[in-house]
């Protein structure tokens, strides 16, 4: 062969890519976790550990195809086989300790606690509202943030939290100056990020605000930073906050002892699609308050979802509880009022065992970022409740209110609210929900 056909050659050959190296079966495994494949996960790392027992990542992504199972304890004997073999293995003490705690917390079913039946002591009132974000300072920058950093955004409707011993809201992004999107990529036009300025907690400190869920889909928008930031906001201006693992709210009021807990469908908190991880930490709230309040943030999203369905609830591929399950097992341990919120729309109201379950209380404030059409997004409420010392129901009233354009709540004097409320909780639970008249008195 002439020289200069071999060296075209030797070039064409050269320039000819590589073959690809074969994917490894761990490979394959992370590729199915990262996916949501988390049993075919499992199945493919542990088959890599079986090929090379050293390898260590592989038994650490292990771990986390069983944490997304919710089997905490192989988790546990996951990173526990990781950790022995290198203790210097970034955050696998971290998330070791987390699996055990989750792992204690999911041992068998739901637990009971005690219910008690008859009204002893006085009267302890509590108003309480939904999915409240005060204006983001993300996307729409600073035209999406309410006035006078957001006091006076609850116009008409203060009078109601001020007179309650205990007022409570869903407070929805993250509390935080300048910190980064953790959530959204930089071309998403389907992913919402919220952050409100921390000089918003004035609006709530003038609502006089006393107990605050930091577990929903936002509270995470900015990741750990933002989520600090909320609780130094929060703890700063004196307001009690439920919603990561170990953080459980308690206040005394009229020498009556409140707790709080609070769930939603994401890793930070405890998890609504747990009610066995549920009723244990109600059962230790119990032990250490006269009243256990527990919020809850899951359901499906929208108009469509008005109903109770009575099974797990998936929005946006992921699952967000079967909320009538949990929401029960949580009185069952000792949980005296259910706050619910997260669909964005009007749920059924019951009394179970003599608790008041409210299975959303739709949006309450969405400054020009909650949709409001429809005619359901756009109506909300002011829940009033009524408690014996030991819990028991004494009375409860509804409030009703109304967004307006710009997402603010006011009062409604049509009474929406009621409509929605009578006709979905006579639907959805024909022998347990509430009649409200026309004046919002509840009746059950």
């Amino acid at each position: 062969m002439p020289i200069a056909a071999l060296l075209a050659l030797t070039v064409a050959v050269a320039q000819e890519p590589a073959p690809e190296a074969p994917r490894s079966t761990r490979d394959a495994g992370i590729s199915a976790l990262q996916d949501g494949r988390a049993e075919e996960a499992e199945e493919l790392l542990s088959k890599a550990i079986a090929e090379d027992p050293a390898d260590l990542r592989a038994q650490w992504e292990l771990g986390w195809a069983h944490w997304a199972q919710d089997d905490f304890g192989a988790a546990v004997e996951a990173w526990k086989q990781v950790e022995k073999r290198d203790a210097s293995w970034p955050d696998v003490s971290e998330w070791l300790t987390k699996a055990q705690a989750r792992a204690a917390l999911n041992d068998g079913p739901p637990v009971k606690g005690e219910v008690p039946e008859q009204a002893v002591g006085k009267r302890i009132t509590l108003a309480a509202a939904g999915d409240t974000m005060m204006g983001s300072d993300l996307r729409k920058g600073a035209r999406g943030l309410a006035p006078g950093d957001g006091v006076g955004l609850f116009d008409g409707l203060e009078p109601i939290f001020r007179a309650a011993d205990v007022a409570f809201l869903n407070l929805e992004g993250p509390l935080a100056d300048g910190l980064p999107n953790k959530k959204c990529g930089p071309n998403s036009t389907s992913c919402y990020a919220f952050r409100t300025p921390t000089r918003y907690v004035a609006a709530l400190t003038d609502l006089q605000l006393d107990l605050a869920s930091l577990a929903n889909n936002h509270a995470m928008d900015l990741g750990d930073a933002g989520m600090n930031s909320s609780i130094a906001t929060l703890d700063a201006a004196g307001i009690a906050h439920a919603g990561r693992y170990g953080d459980i709210a308690f206040i005394e009021r009229e020498g009556v002892r409140i707790a709080m807990v609070a769930a939603h469908s994401g890793g930070c908190c405890p998890n609504v699609n747990r009610p066995s991880e549920i009723s244990r930490l109600v059962v230790e709230a119990d032990k250490q308050a006269d009243i256990v309040v527990f919020s809850f943030h899951g359901g499906a999203e929208g108009a469509k979802y008005r109903h109770v369905p009575g099974r797990t609830e998936v929005a946006w591929g992921e699952r967000r509880g079967d909320v009538k399950a949990l929401a029960r097992a949580a009185v069952d341990a000792g949980a005296d009022v259910v706050l619910g919120h997260g669909p964005h729309v009007l749920r059924a109201m019951e009394v179970y065992r003599g608790r008041l379950i409210a299975y959303s209380m739709g949006n309450f404030c969405g400054y020009r970022q909650f949709g409001t059409r429809g005619g359901f997004g756009g109506t909300s409420l002011v829940l009033e409740v009524g408690l014996a010392e030991n819990g028991v129901l004494m009375d409860a009233k509804v409030h009703p209110a109304a967004l307006n354009g710009e997402g603010a709540p006011r009062p409604d004097p049509s009474g929406a609210a009621i409509e929605q409320l009578n006709e979905l909780s006579g639907s959805d639970f024909p022998d347990t929900g509430v009649r409200i008249d026309p004046d919002g008195t509840v009746h059950w």
